[in-house]
C-alpha cells in the first residue's frame, strides 16, 4: 500500500519504520530537508496557508494511488480536516481525528475546560479575574505558576512564574497565554495509537530523561500502570466527541503527563499526531506501520499491552548531497 506523510523535515526514523509496511511518499514545503532522501518519493508542495496546498496533495494522492495520508504538523490539520471528504472520494484515508477533538487538543484552555469535570487530574488554569486578585492582594501562596501559549508546540514560550512582578511581566510578554498552577514531578510522554473506531491499539509510556529544544533526546519506555490507565481514560473521554459522520478519535496520539512524588498524575497536553520520540516506542515493540496497514485493510485490531522497557539516547547524523 501507499502512504503519504506531510512536513517530513527530519523525521527519518519515522520514515524508516513506516517503510517496513508501506511505500512512503513524503511532502514538505521546504526543498532542503534530510528526510526526502529516505522516502520512496518526494514532492515539494505549498505551505498549509498558501493557495494550492490541498489541490497539490489531492493531485499527489491520485497520481501515487495513496491509500492513507498522515499529517505531522498541527498547522495543516484544519485544512486537511475540512477536505476530508475530498480525500475519501479518491480512496485516501485521512488518519486524523475530527474537528472537535483537534480543537480540544490545540487550545490548552479548551483542553482544561473539557477535562475539568472528568475523572482525570489537570493543572488548574487561572482566569482573568483570578489573576487580578492574585496581583491585587499579593497572593504569594499561589506561586510558582507557569505560563504557556494557548496553542503552542513543544517548550516554546513556556515560562515559570515565581513572583507578582514576574506574573505582571509574563502576562503581557506571552501573547494569548494561559496561566496554570505549576506541577513538579517526573514528566512522561505516552505514544498511543487508536484504530478507526477510536479503540486503543498501543499505549506506551516514555519517561523523559532529557529534552533539548523541545524534543526528547534521552528517554525510557516504562510499564507504568498509573500512566497507562490515565491514558486509557483520556482516550475514553475524547471518544465522546464523535462527529455526525462517525469520525472521532483516530490514528497516532502523543499525550504528556506529570507524575508527582505522591503518585498523583496530571494531564498536561494532547497532540493528535506522531511525537518526536515515537521511534523509541517502535523499538519497544509497537509496530505502528503494521497496525495502520491492517486498519486500512479493514481488519479488527486488538489492544496490545506488552512492550519492552528500553532506553533511547539520540544523536545527530547528516546527509550530504
Amino acid at each position: 500500500m501507499n502512504l503519504l506523510i506531510t512536513s517530513i523535515g527530519k523525521r527519518v526514523q519515522l520514515i524508516k519504520h513506516l517503510k517496513e509496511s508501506f511505500n512512503v511518499v513524503g511532502v514538505d514545503a521546504g526543498e532542503f530537508n534530510p528526510a526526502k532522501f529516505f522516502v520512496n518519493k518526494f514532492y515539494k508542495i505549498p505551505k498549509a496557508k498558501e493557495n494550492g496546498y490541498i489541490e497539490s496533495l489531492l493531485d499527489i494522492c491520485k497520481k501515487e494511488n495513496i491509500n492513507v495520508l498522515i499529517p505531522l504538523y498541527e498547522g495543516e490539520f484544519e485544512n486537511l480536516h475540512n477536505a476530508r471528504e475530498k480525500f475519501k472520494n479518491i480512496g485516501t484515508v485521512l488518519l486524523l481525528s475530527n474537528h472537535e477533538i483537534l480543537n480540544v487538543c490545540k487550545d490548552k484552555k479548551k483542553t482544561y475546560e473539557y477535562f475539568l469535570n472528568s475523572k482525570i487530574n489537570i493543572p488548574k488554569v487561572y482566569f482573568e479575574e483570578e489573576i487580578k486578585d492574585i496581583v491585587t492582594y499579593g497572593d504569594i501562596d499561589k506561586f510558582p505558576l507557569i505560563i504557556k501559549p494557548r496553542d503552542g508546540m513543544g517548550s516554546e514560550g513556556i515560562h515559570k512564574i515565581n513572583s507578582i512582578k514576574e506574573l505582571v511581566f509574563f502576562k503581557e510578554y506571552v501573547e494569548g497565554g494561559i496561566i496554570q498552577e505549576f506541577i513538579e514531578g517526573d514528566e512522561y510522554t505516552v505514544d498511543a495509537l487508536v484504530d478507526l473506531k477510536g479503540n486503543p491499539v498501543y499505549v506506551v509510556p516514555r519517561r523523559r530523561l532529557e529534552v533539548r529544544a523541545g524534543e526528547v533526546v534521552k528517554s525510557s519506555t516504562v510499564k507504568d500502570k498509573g500512566i497507562i490507565n490515565e491514558t486509557l481514560k483520556v482516550i475514553e473521554h475524547l471518544n465522546r466527541l464523535v462527529a455526525k459522520n462517525q469520525v472521532g478519535l483516530l490514528g497516532p496520539l502523543t499525550i504528556q503527563f506529570f507524575k508527582k512524588n505522591n503518585e498523583m498524575i496530571y494531564l498536561l497536553e494532547i497532540n493528535p499526531r506522531f511525537g518526536g520520540g515515537v521511534p523509541l516506542s517502535f523499538e519497544g515493540g509497537a509496530n505502528y506501520g503494521q497496525r495502520i496497514l491492517e486498519m486500512v485493510e479493514g481488519k479488527n485490531l486488538e489492544y496490545i499491552e506488552d512492550f519492552k522497557e528500553i532506553t533511547m539516547l539520540r544523536y545527530e547524523e547528516a546527509v550530504y548531497f
